[in-house]
């Protein structure tokens, strides 16, 4: 599934019960960041900004987004970064997929004794 939030393209794809979910734009290639890194400071969150853009993406208030079982919230700052807001109950992991930042998100389960 993809969908756009402001100047983001955010792909969300379902397998294995993990969620991968990519975020891109037109205005240039975007990089992931952890919580504190950027122009904020939230438990639970991933940062992206656009490198070299020559814009600056608008300002955007917070929206819910579900996919299955996993949901998350999206929201652009006034510095232009998307923030990715996720549950505590995730494991997040991030690699490169098709030369982009790519966000693995699965729940945490109990161990088994």
């Amino acid at each position: 599934m993809q969908i756009s939030f402001g100047a983001y393209k955010i792909k969300a794809h379902e397998l294995d019960n993990k969620l991968a979910v990519q975020i891109t734009s037109d205005l240039g290639e975007v990089t992931m960041h952890d919580s504190g890194e950027g122009q904020h400071d939230f438990p639970n969150a991933v940062g992206c900004k656009i490198l070299d853009a020559k814009e600056k993406p608008e300002a955007k208030g917070l929206k819910r987004y579900s996919f299955g079982d996993y949901t998350f919230i999206l929201g652009i700052n006034f510095a232009g970064d998307l923030l990715l807001f996720h549950s505590v109950r995730l494991y997040v992991g991030r690699k490169i997929i098709g030369g982009h930042d790519t966000l693995s998100l699965a729940f945490l389960s109990e161990p088994k004794a």
